[in-house]
């Protein structure tokens, strides 16, 4: 059977999930985790890592996406290979489901999906391919020109964070977030903050 890890600070989900995932007799629940910290930790206790870990954005305050490169370095210290990452998350913005790939997932899907498109996304990892429902078509104009630094700041604005918190989180002063934001509003052609959390870009 295929071991799977939770990894999502609600506990009415992973546990529904996970009473799923073993209903169907094809897996077993390796572990789970409400926190990065927890995560970790879960990783680092196993004797065997999970085929495939099932990751929410959210955990609370902190970014699930977070959780992405701490896996590497076990891996790369316990000289394992990496488990699959499916995401699976409230968020629909085709930004955000892209920011995720390129954050080293596998798989996303959304929370309103049903059960067995989780399936085809486990299915998916597990032959080796990347998976996004196409309705989620990733429609960012690659012309743009983001830089690394503008993608994260949209990412965090369509995560509801607002300045402060984003310059938190980035380590940069409010000044310098605004002069990002600056730069976004004219290469995208869009006014606002709010215009642009709704925007598909």
């Amino acid at each position: 059977m295929i071991s799977i890890a939770l990894i999502d600070d609600h506990p009415l989900a992973i546990n529904g999930i996970g009473a799923w995932l073993t209903g169907t007799g094809r897996f077993t629940i390796a572990g789970k985790a409400g926190t990065l910290e927890e995560a970790e930790e879960l990783m680092n206790r196993l004797t065997a890592l999970p085929r495939i870990i099932i990751l929410d954005i959210s955990l609370g305050e902190q970014d699930g996406l977070d959780f992405i490169p701490v896996l590497k370095e076990i891996c790369a210290k316990r000289n394992l290979s990496i488990p699959g990452i499916l995401v699976c998350s409230m968020y629909e913005d085709p930004f955000l489901i892209k920011q995720t790939i390129e954050s080293g997932a596998n798989a996303y899907v959304p929370k309103s999906a049903d059960s067995h498109e989780i399936l085809k996304a486990i299915d998916s990892i597990m032959e080796g391919n990347t998976y996004i429902n196409p309705k989620y078509q990733i429609t960012m104009n690659e012309q743009l020109n983001l830089t690394r630094r503008e993608s994260e700041i949209v990412y965090l604005l369509k995560r509801n964070f607002n300045t402060k918190q984003i310059a938190k989180r980035l380590f940069i002063s409010i000044r310098t977030v605004e002069n990002h934001l600056a730069n976004i509003y004219e290469k995208t052609g869009i006014n606002s903050k709010d215009e642009l959390k709704n925007q598909q870009i």
